[in-house]
């Protein structure tokens, strides 16, 4: 068996070990909503829960609220309304704004998904062993790179 560099380099490998899990969740999510016959991207569940939650809501509250680029949110919506997912609107009040809402098809599959959605909850639990306490240490990571960027970092380090 080949030697697993990226675990034997530790911490130094972090950003590496959390692609890593994220790809093998992704595509394992992937692959589960095939077998259930859910035509859904794994992707999509924050997206889907933020305009569940409130209806109108534009891409770049998107964005914000999952500190993710506003070009990431319009690739991922504009996949949604492909799919049937999300319809699209101009704001009341302002008209430059693109803002989304659940269609019927997204609330008709909805109890499904959200059946999909706690079962993995309780999975994420369960291979974190019922300690989530790294939950912590990434939102202190999230915080500190907030701060200060990994490469601004860097840089100081090497003054």
């Amino acid at each position: 068996m080949a030697e697993d560099i990226v675990s034997e380099l530790g911490y130094m490998a972090l950003g590496t070990r959390l692609k890593r899990i994220s790809d093998k969740m992704s595509h394992s999510s992937r692959m589960m909503y095939k077998k259930l016959n859910i035509e859904f991207e794994p992707n999509w569940y924050l997206v889907f829960l933020i305009i569940k939650n409130k209806p109108g809501t534009s891409v770049m509250e998107i964005a914000s609220s999952l500190g993710f680029a506003h070009q990431t949110v319009m690739v991922m919506t504009s996949k949604m309304v492909k799919k049937g997912y999300l319809k699209v609107s101009k704001g009341e009040k302002d008209k430059r704004k693109t803002v989304f809402h659940l269609t019927t098809k997204a609330n008709e599959i909805l109890p499904k998904i959200e059946q999909v959605w706690e079962a993995g909850k309780k999975v994420v639990y369960e291979l974190l062993e019922e300690d989530i306490t790294i939950m912590k240490h990434i939102e202190k990571l999230e915080q500190n790179l907030k701060e200060l960027s990994f490469g601004e970092r860097i840089i100081d380090k090497l003054k």
